[in-house]
């Protein structure tokens, strides 16, 4: 099984930048790679609960992923499976993990861990699709952030 771990920092306050990884209205802002877009969000935030996104290319194919939401940590820990319905590996079920830590009252450090790929490719696709989406989130929370802290 192949997996990898990504870090990043997101300028904007932890309880923010937690809530964007399950509210659909901020999902829906940053979730989808380069030019694509999320479609629709469907999201019963609670473990056990199940979640499903469907993601655009601006030449209109549709991905949809879904899963379920194994452990909640409020502002400190997220884990759901991960599955992609129109994969060409349609039994590819994977876990992500998300690791959020206030390095500051406005700066989060963001690990991300994906495991569970049956192969090199597929997992280094979904690497470079997490950090183009780790852009968007990055950009969306500081502009959140700024426009409601006045």
């Amino acid at each position: 099984m192949h997996q990898f771990t990504l870090e990043t920092t997101i300028h904007a306050p932890l309880p923010l930048v937690f809530t964007c990884f399950y509210e659909p209205e901020y999902l829906s802002e940053w979730f989808a790679p380069g030019d694509s877009v999320v479609s629709q969000v469907m999201s019963d935030f609670k473990e056990g609960g199940k979640y499903r996104i469907k993601i655009q290319t601006p030449s209109g194919e549709e991905t949809t992923l879904e899963g379920e939401y194994i452990q909640i940590l409020t502002n400190e820990r997220l884990v759901y499976s991960w599955a992609q319905e129109n994969s060409t590996e349609s039994a590819l079920m994977s876990t992500v993990t998300v690791i959020f830590e206030g390095l500051t009252s406005k700066d989060v450090e963001i690990t991300l861990e994906q495991i569970g790929f049956t192969n090199q490719d597929s997992c280094r696709h979904h690497q470079q699709a997490w950090l183009s989406c780790f852009e968007k989130l990055a950009i969306f929370a500081q502009r959140y952030s700024n426009t409601h802290s006045r």
